[in-house]
């Protein structure tokens, strides 16, 4: 299973950007606040939550080709030919031009990408990627993960957050969950799907924007917003149609 610890490689990222780029735009030094209080705050934060959730999805503007992310295995190996090659399935997605790839974790195929997405002089970290939704391989009698077994799979993915809502994607239903670091002076909002078509490819689709809580730049949430919104529109690509190819592993 993935791990996803918040803040800790990818927030150092972030801020290494985004405090590298001083010049252009000053990192508020972090303030200690009680857990009642970090609670209170985060109803309306810096950028309000619900607000941010609820942007619509940007047009990507880009020269680069369509990225490839993988499906899930869900322990399951499709053998084709002989037997030495596997059939895999993959969602197809455009990168913007602004964004630049950071890190590719892949075993046999990439099912999991990092990028630092800038805008406006600042630098935000993104995440994209899949994971099983079945807690036992389907070949197996598995069945997809219910509410409380999702719950526990976020939980131990590392996401634990303060505030939920659902919104709506085009035509797909999507969650949305919030987290915040004041000591680090950073935010996350994430946004998951789990699939359940009964295909052994079904996965639990997850995309998130790592941003700075408070910046004093005059743009900060709009480049913020325009990061979410094509976050937005990569995630309505990738839960779309699957494509499939052959592969050795």
């Amino acid at each position: 299973m993935k791990k996803r610890v918040l803040y800790l490689g990818l927030v150092a990222l972030f801020c290494l950007s985004a405090c590298g780029a001083k010049e252009k735009s000053e990192v508020t030094p972090p303030v200690t606040k009680t857990s009642t209080e970090a609670s209170s705050q985060s109803a309306t934060g810096a950028i309000d939550f619900q607000k941010l959730a609820e942007v619509q999805p940007l047009p990507i503007q880009t020269k680069k080709e369509q990225a490839k992310l993988y499906s899930a295995t869900n322990g399951v190996v499709k053998n084709v030919g002989l037997g030495d090659s596997e059939e895999v399935s993959y969602r197809l997605y455009q990168v913007p031009e602004v964004w630049q790839i950071d890190h590719v974790k892949q075993e046999t195929r990439p099912t999991d990408y990092t990028y630092r997405a800038f805008e406006g002089g600042l630098s935000f970290g993104v995440q994209l990627y899949t994971l099983d939704v079945y807690m036992t391989s389907p070949l197996s009698g598995g069945e997809v993960m219910k509410k409380d077994e999702l719950a526990q799979r976020l939980k131990a993915d590392g996401q634990n957050f303060i505030q939920e809502t659902s919104i709506s994607i085009g035509d797909q239903e999507w969650k949305v969950g919030y987290e915040e670091k004041p000591e680090n002076n950073a935010a996350k909002i994430t946004f998951y799907r789990l699939e359940n078509t009964g295909n052994f490819d079904d996965s639990l689709i997850v995309g998130a924007v790592i941003y700075p809580l408070s910046v004093k730049s005059s743009n900060h949430e709009e480049a913020v917003t325009t990061t979410v919104s094509q976050l937005k529109t990569i995630l309505h690509q990738v839960a779309g149609k699957r494509e499939t190819e052959t592969i050795k592993p």
